[in-house]
């Protein structure tokens, strides 16, 4: 980025806007996870004192409002700062209010310090996509591809939304979905016994190569091996991203090409764009092909972005378990059976002797795509577009709510799209992270018609004691990797744990934020939101009572839910599951229409 470029982005009204966002989801999480020690919030406003620099205090002030979901608070007005000289300012350093508030905060001054670096490169990195996309555009009626790369909203709760460590802010122009024209993977051939690869139904042994890339890129796959004196034979593809390749791959596994254990044979001639995960690309000539997931040794919603090898080899079986569960179920109306977007295979190397920050940087899962799987006149969104407001400054719903009502419209919502994965889970003991990234909406002008699931290397977790069938065999991840990531696991022994790895994604994260946009855009109270939510589960569940055991051992209105403390987790000693327990909305709802009668 030129220096003028620069300049005009931080004097820009997508700075302020970024800020602002950035300083808001940051003080609505330290509020819902308890985390501050000290907190006045008196007639909708709340104030925070704080020491500068020099030990003088100073304050902190904005609107505030406390909600039925979950009991968050939002903050509804910029956050204003009161200098220890009496002067008032919007708060606009993110990292400047962490360092201010530190007393308030049981943090680890070194986290705390990285957390405040992760906040500033979401400032700056959101600040320069809102400002590519400053023109006011439109996404609503846009095909799914394109709604896919251009959304710009990212996780609503996560104050990290868009820290992108790893990327300068050339690389954020270059690659990210918001803003890349395209990207070209390279294509690297892997020793067959020097990878970790497994491949889902369907794909036949010793075909894999054929099946996994494009016609023109399989051609010179083949071609380049043979006049490097190799077999094709021998070798399996494994794109890799362009960043990548410049940051990670060229500087640290020079031996290994050497050698010819992998082989760089160019680029794909196939052109891909980002999703919304960034790692993820989608073909642009041929959008029913699957899907490529890339490694990136990036952070982003303080989270790695490489693919440990173990769960690109568990990628495929678990996809493949997931569809055999969904296609034996019984799915009674209202709901449809949902698409398992199947993860058909994963190809990773592993050099013999691996350093840790390599471990799962050079790896690939093939996704399916969800043009395989659309019947017409079935359209797909992912179910982020739900929250998203559009350039002119409307929801992008605007037209499906206008055209089929808010309570209709929501409870096919709940009916089609959140209780297939709660069916999963009550029939199956099946629990799926199925926060809006993770889910695709297929409609019909609009309306709920099913929805598509997918992202499952690392997604879903179950307890082989109370699953309905056999598990999986899946490969287990090495000591070491357990031990720096607690929060990596699939199986455990406890319901409650099940139950909150659906309930967390799939109505805190997820649910949620859309009662906040139906309250604030349709004057749509969310006592009643959530009266329609429990509405759908308790119909479901009174009209199969033959399931009773399974709705009270993983129970949705329980009186409170353990959700997971994603900011904490960022300034505190990571341990295997940071939570607290909040107000569950479901086992609220409905008491305001008891009261009434």
């Amino acid at each position: 980025m030129s220096p003028s470029s620069y300049q005009n982005l931080i004097v820009s009204p997508a700075y302020r806007q970024a800020s602002r966002r950035v300083l808001r989801q940051l003080l609505e999480a330290l509020l819902f996870e308890h985390a501050l020690a000290d907190v006045d919030i008196r007639n909708g406003e709340l104030q925070l004192n704080g020491r500068d620099h020099q030990g003088a205090g100073i304050a902190y002030r904005c609107t505030v409002r406390s909600t039925f979901s979950f009991a968050r608070i939002r903050v509804l007005s910029p956050l204003m700062r009161t200098g220890a000289d009496g002067s008032v300012a919007e708060a606009g350093d993110p990292a400047l209010f962490l360092t201010e508030i530190a007393a308030l905060l049981n943090a680890d001054p070194l986290r705390l310090q990285q957390f405040a670096a992760e906040l500033l490169a979401t400032q700056i990195k959101d600040a320069q996509t809102l400002h590519a996309r400053s023109g006011g555009s439109v996404l609503r009626g846009a095909p799914y591809d394109r709604l896919e790369a251009r959304l710009t909203d990212s996780h609503p709760y996560h104050p990290s939304y868009k820290s992108r460590l790893g990327f300068t802010l050339t690389d954020n122009a270059a690659y990210s979905p918001e803003i890349a024209e395209a990207v070209r993977p390279l294509l690297i051939a892997v020793l067959r016994t020097r990878a970790r690869a497994a491949f889902g139904n369907g794909i036949a042994a010793a075909g894999e190569s054929k099946y996994l890339l494009h016609e023109a890129d399989y051609r010179q796959f083949c071609a380049e091996l043979e006049r490097r004196g190799a077999s094709p034979d021998d070798y399996l593809p494994l794109p890799v991203h362009p960043w990548q390749w410049d940051e990670i791959i060229a500087p640290g596994y020079h031996q290994a090409l050497a050698g010819g254990e992998l082989h760089l044979l160019g680029q794909l001639q196939e052109q891909y764009l980002p999703q919304q995960s960034i790692r993820t690309l989608g073909s642009m000539g041929a959008p029913q092909r699957p899907s490529l997931k890339l490694a990136m040794n990036l952070v982003n919603t303080s989270t790695s972005r490489v693919l440990a090898p173990h769960t690109v080899q568990n990628a495929a079986p678990i996809s493949d378990w997931l569809q055999d569960l969904v296609r034996a179920t019984d799915w009674p109306q209202p709901m449809k059976q949902p698409v398992i977007l199947r993860e058909i295979a994963g190809v990773s190397y592993t050099q013999q002797a691996p350093a840790a920050a390599q471990y799962g940087a050079l790896s690939c899962i093939w996704r399916e795509s969800i043009h395989q799987h659309l019947t017409p006149p079935e359209q797909a969104a992912p179910m982020t577009a739900l929250l998203h407001i559009d350039g002119d400054g409307r929801p992008y719903i605007e037209p499906w709510i206008a055209l089929h009502g808010p309570a209709h419209w929501l409870q096919t919502l709940i009916e089609r799209a959140w209780l297939p994965v709660l069916h999963l889970l009550w029939t199956h003991g099946a629990a799926l992270e199925s926060h809006a990234q993770n889910m695709l909406l297929l409609h019909v002008d609009g309306l709920p018609e099913r929805v598509a699931l997918k992202d499952f290397h690392d997604g879903v977790r179950f307890s082989p004691a109370l699953l309905s069938g056999p598990p999986p065999t899946l490969t287990a991840p090495p000591a070491e990797h357990a031990r720096v990531n607690p929060n990596s696991f699939i199986q455990t022994d406890d319901a409650n744990e099940l139950r909150d790895f659906t309930f967390d994604a799939l109505f805190f994260v997820n649910l949620a934020e859309l009662a906040w946009l139906f309250e604030r855009c349709y004057d749509f109270p969310q006592t009643r939101f959530w009266d329609i939510v429990a509405d759908v589960l308790r119909r479901h569940q009174q009209a199969h009572p033959q399931q009773a055991a399974r709705y009270a051992l993983f129970d949705c209105f329980a009186p409170q839910v353990d959700i997971e403390l994603l900011a904490s987790r960022r300034f505190q000693p990571e341990i295997r599951l940071r939570t607290r327990a909040a107000p569950n909305p479901l086992a609220q709802a409905g008491r305001s229409r008891e009261s009434a009668a």
